[in-house]
């Protein structure tokens, strides 16, 4: 797989060029805080951070050549220290701890102390940083506000919130959005995903990377997916609802996905209905019968928000621990009832 660059993240926005020319200059902020939702990139943004930081070229960093970016991108440069739970850097801490502990901390701080290893510059990675104990918070606080010269900070988190003010105070926010969804189908083809596939787990994502990588090589998913398909956008009988509703009474595990698709389904078909003629003709349907495909050209705008509410109104009543066979019925009741129209 290759490994990341800068280029990779300009759809982020224009501080992403900014945070390149800073490091090239020898001015990147001593401390940064990438936050954002889960799979967006923040850890793979973080790591390309350091790589560069630790770069030996003279020209753009990180040349992606060099034994520093090299030995950064495979967590082995003896100038990047990485903080996360379950990797601690001490002995006293328990790899099965449920938060990073001030110990570890304390130890990256006495680290730190001593010139880097290599003459360069030294990187702290904190990976889920709002995993911090209120007392490691406060101690890492200590040297955020007098950092050693050549070390940098750099803090991912999902939840910047639970972090103290006075630590995110000390740092400069980046916060990664959701990506679009034709980058994700090219990023997921480019690391050899089936087209079709990539651009359906692009849709499926709710614009997030990791989200998509995981459901492009998840067998079950796609096995569960064509069968949501089949049971809901095929022939649309009345008779076949008792046939696959009992399918589905055994199946609870697989309900919130069975919405999540649904509610996909029906948000692509809308957005094949807001485009012109000779757009409608490109648009992906993934498996939809000829029926749905013209609902998806000619239906009203109310149809549409009838299906999602009727999705929605399932979810609620799945949260009442409402029977999955029932829900499925009446879904499908919905959906039948929607096409005939």
């Amino acid at each position: 797989m290759t490994k990341p660059s800068f280029q990779d993240f300009l759809p982020q926005g224009e501080e992403i060029q900014a945070l390149q020319a800073q490091i090239n200059s020898g001015r990147m902020v001593h401390a940064l805080l990438i936050t954002g939702e889960s799979g967006t990139g923040k850890r793979t943004l973080a790591r390309l951070l350091a790589a560069a930081l630790l770069c030996h070229d003279k020209g753009n960093k990180p040349c992606g050549r060099c034994s520093g970016c090299l030995r950064a991108f495979d967590d082995e440069h003896p100038d990047l220290i990485r903080i996360e739970k379950g990797f601690p850097l001490t002995n006293d801490t328990r790899k099965s701890r449920a938060t990073i502990p001030i110990d570890d901390i304390r130890e990256m701080i006495r680290m730190s102390s001593a010139y880097p290893l290599e003459g360069g510059n030294r990187v702290i990675l904190i990976a889920n940083a709002e995993d911090m104990t209120p007392q490691a918070q406060n101690c890492l606080l200590k040297i955020l506000e007098e950092p050693p010269a050549n070390n940098y900070f750099i803090l991912t988190s999902g939840h910047p919130e639970q972090l103290l003010v006075t630590v995110r105070s000390r740092c400069r926010f980046l916060k990664m959005k959701p990506w679009d969804e034709r980058q994700i189908a090219r990023i997921l083809t480019e690391d050899g995903i089936d087209k079709e596939k990539a651009l359906l787990a692009a849709g499926s994502c709710r614009g997030s990377i990791g989200y998509a990588k995981q459901l492009a090589a998840d067998e079950n998913y796609w096995k569960t997916r064509e069968d949501i398909i089949a049971s809901f956008f095929g022939t649309g009988e009345r008779s076949q609802i008792l046939a696959i509703s009992t399918r589905w009474k055994d199946n609870k595990a697989e309900a919130e996905r069975l919405f999540d698709i649904l509610e996909e389904c029906v948000r692509s078909m809308l957005d094949c209905r807001l485009r012109t003629q000779a757009e409608q003709a490109d648009h992906r349907f993934g498996g939809l019968s000829a029926d749905w495909r013209r609902f998806a050209a000619e239906a009203d705008y109310e149809q549409f928000i009838r299906l999602l509410n009727s999705v929605s109104k399932a979810r609620k009543q799945y949260e009442f621990n409402v029977s999955i066979q029932a829900i499925v019925e009446q879904l499908l009741l919905s959906f039948i009832g929607e096409i005939k129209k």
